[in-house]
């Protein structure tokens, strides 16, 4: 009996011991998931900053005419209000995604329990418990893999969210975040990639494609699962009709139609080079602030028309260069991706509009994805004969006439105790010449000796006059190309001439407007006036020899007839093929050569594989059938300054022309340095105000 009683006690005590034990235990585990919940609240946003938050948005690159480029962005975003959101887009979300939305607290306890045990005991990630407000919450944490501590967290947010915010708030924040697939985030960009339509553009059937996408962008994907995208479409369309938001009509009639995405060959941007130019130059100007919240209309001194031209022209064009000197296509180097250097032939075109200083449009390579390298900016390349235009146009400034003569004869110079005899492009030498045919002709011979007379240093300050910017060695045959410069020093430079003496620097982003249409940046061209108008049409004048009856004369045999000047350029061994030039009213050059510097093809000049390239881009451009600006804006010559005469003159002394002189010529001088005297080889009457044995310029 005190046996038993003894047992008695001791079960009790035990029991109690248990009990309070157990009781311990539950005590410390809450505490312990109380804390550390607390610790993971401590961990998280505020989301009061939503009050006031700018959305990332999608900045926009508009053409110097206010044509729509592409976008700009880091996530494509167009916020938008609650207020436009259709009907039939809300309830969309609303069907499928969280039928509850306005009557929970920031979650659905009944699910959400569901999904837990599912977590817990069978160890599967469930579905399908996750509120609209718990999406947005989920989008706001800095972590996002699937774990009961997310969970955690995302119902703390929704609570926080729904307190302070109202539903339609939040239901605007969730349709502006929420992620669509290649870089989009919220219905607005969604609407516009997918469809180029506006919200209230949208069809049913399109509305309810982009609900579908939001569980899975890649997986539903319009373009990449079509049939799971409208598999899943319908699916919200059902939803849809369960819920009483449509109607069996409006239910039938959208399954009828079909998705009609735009096209993705579409979407290719035009000129790539150019946008990764004013990405960078934005975010000069920008900073962070441009990464972070983007939303900016960024206007540019492309011409889209232009632009989507040498895109087109110049990839047929190179491609023609490369059939015409025999040389492995490019095709045939199979894939090559995120090179800076590429085996292929390569090229560069810029155009830019002197008077402005707009840089109109750039091609800085073949494949902007096989190669990021843009070689109209960043690569300097020997320039060849086109460094001739230093030369001549120093000569002109200080005095010289087109019509005075020169020697091209054999030079023998010792530099460096080395001997240095400079050859002319066609190993043959034309005696006493004008300066005039030594350009046209690009007789190099010719231009050491004027080099002498001139002098490398003052050949070497006109070329930073006009507009290069790279290192320049003053040395005897700097006019035969040997400096390194890029293609826009070289476009510029041109175009400097072209704009009778002004230079402008480049012009790539002529404004910048932020989303609230506060203009924080505008471009106030940077001008200079470098040469008198007359020194600069002589120059004109002079380069419009090139093309009619010079190293560009080609041209002319392609079809190309209006009023043109420029330079071709040919480096040692064929490795680089220039040409820059202009019309009246734009200056464009090409370079075409391989990424490491080797011989295109023996012969393969300037004028064979370089000028090819400027010629289709201008003929098209200049096409009345292809309506850009310039194409119905066109100056149709280069006009003639106050301070320019043209005279007659003998083709054999360069002085005023008697009529005996066999070979009279008119050549165009600066009215206070043309000639005075007449000539004295063939002495005659000197009126020969009607005499017609005029040979212009071809002396």
């Amino acid at each position: 009996m005190n046996w038993f009683l003894l047992h008695l006690k001791l079960k009790n005590i035990s029991i109690a011991k248990i009990k309070k034990f157990i009781f311990l235990f539950f005590l410390f585990f809450l505490g312990g998931i109380l804390g550390f919940n607390l610790w993971i609240i401590k961990t998280l946003p505020d989301v009061r900053f939503l009050k006031n938050y700018q959305l990332t948005s999608t900045s926009r690159i508009f053409d110097r005419n206010g044509k729509y480029v592409c976008d700009l962005f880091i996530v494509r975003r167009i916020p938008i209000s609650i207020d436009t959101v259709p009907e039939k887009l809300k309830n969309g979300f609303i069907a499928v995604e969280d039928k509850i939305f306005y009557r929970h607290h920031g979650f659905n306890f009944k699910r959400l329990i569901k999904v837990l045990v599912i977590d817990f005991i069978r160890r599967e990630k469930a579905q399908g418990a996750s509120t609209i407000t718990m999406q947005l919450a989920r989008n706001l944490l800095l972590f996002s893999e699937k774990s009961f501590i997310r969970k955690i967290a995302e119902i703390y947010l929704s609570i926080k969210l729904e307190r302070f915010f109202k539903k339609d708030e939040i239901l605007e924040l969730y349709l502006n975040y929420i992620y669509f697939g290649y870089g989009n985030y919220g219905v607005g960009a969604a609407a516009k990639f997918y469809y180029n339509k506006s919200l209230n553009e949208l069809s049913l059937l399109e509305s309810a494609s982009l609900v579908a996408m939001v569980k899975s962008p890649g997986l539903y994907s319009v373009y990449e699962n079509y049939e799971n995208c409208f598999s899943r479409t319908k699916l919200v369309l059902k939803e849809m009709l369960k819920e009483g938001y449509i109607d069996s009509n409006e239910y039938n009639e959208a399954l009828k139609d079909t998705l009609k995405p735009v096209n993705l060959n579409e979407r290719k941007i035009p000129g790539p080079y150019y946008i990764e130019t004013i990405k960078k130059f934005v975010s000069s100007i920008l900073g962070s602030a441009y990464y972070n919240i983007g939303g900016y209309d960024i206007y540019t001194g492309m011409d889209l028309d232009l632009q989507k031209i040498a895109d087109s022209v110049t990839n047929i064009s190179i491609k023609n260069i490369e059939k015409k000197y025999f040389l492995k296509p490019k095709e045939d180097y199979g894939k090559i991706s995120n090179a800076d250097i590429t085996p292929y032939l390569q090229f560069s075109f810029l155009a830019m509009e002197p008077k402005s200083g707009d840089v109109l449009c750039l091609v800085g390579g073949r494949d902007i994805k096989e190669s990021s390298l843009n070689r109209a900016i960043q690569t300097k390349r020997q320039v060849g004969s086109t460094f001739k235009i230093f030369l001549y146009t120093a000569a002109i400034d200080n005095g010289y006439n087109p019509s005075d003569f020169i020697l091209d004869l054999p030079v023998i110079e010792f530099i460096n105790d080395k001997v240095y005899t400079p050859n002319n492009f066609d190993s043959t030498f034309l005696g006493k010449i004008t300066l005039r045919k030594a350009l046209y002709l690009s007789r190099n011979n010719a231009a050491i000796r004027l080099t002498k007379e001139v002098g490398p240093f003052t050949v070497m300050d006109y070329a930073y006059k006009l507009g290069i910017k790279s290192e320049i060695e003053p040395v005897l045959s700097i006019a035969l190309g040997p400096s390194s410069v890029s293609l826009i020093e070289m476009v510029n430079s041109i175009a400097t001439i072209a704009n009778y003496g002004e230079r402008v620097e480049p012009v790539f982003v002529k404004k910048i407007v932020d989303r609230n249409g506060n203009v924080i940046y505008e471009n106030e061209p940077q001008r200079e006036i470098v040469l008198s108008k007359q020194t600069a049409f002589v120059m004109i004048d002079m380069l419009r020899s090139v093309f009619d009856r010079g190293t560009a004369y080609s041209a002319r045999e392609m079809g190309f007839t209006r009023p043109a000047a420029g330079k071709t350029g040919t480096t040692n061994d064929f490795t680089d093929a220039w040409f820059v030039g202009f019309t009246p009213d734009i200056a464009a050059g090409v370079w075409v050569g391989y990424d490491i510097p080797k011989t295109i093809r023996q012969g393969a000049s300037g004028a064979g594989a370089a000028l090819p390239i400027w010629v289709d881009f201008m003929k098209a451009v200049y096409d009345t059938s292809s309506n850009n600006y310039f194409s119905k804006n066109s100056i149709p010559d280069f006009y003639v300054p106050d301070g320019i005469v043209y005279t007659k003159i003998c083709g054999e002394t360069g002085l005023l022309a008697t009529p005996n002189c066999p070979k009279i010529v008119e050549e165009v001088f600066i009215s206070d340095n043309r000639p005075t005297e007449y000539c004295d080889l063939h002495k005659g009457k000197k009126d020969i105000k009607n005499f017609e044995k005029i040979d212009k310029f071809n002396f």
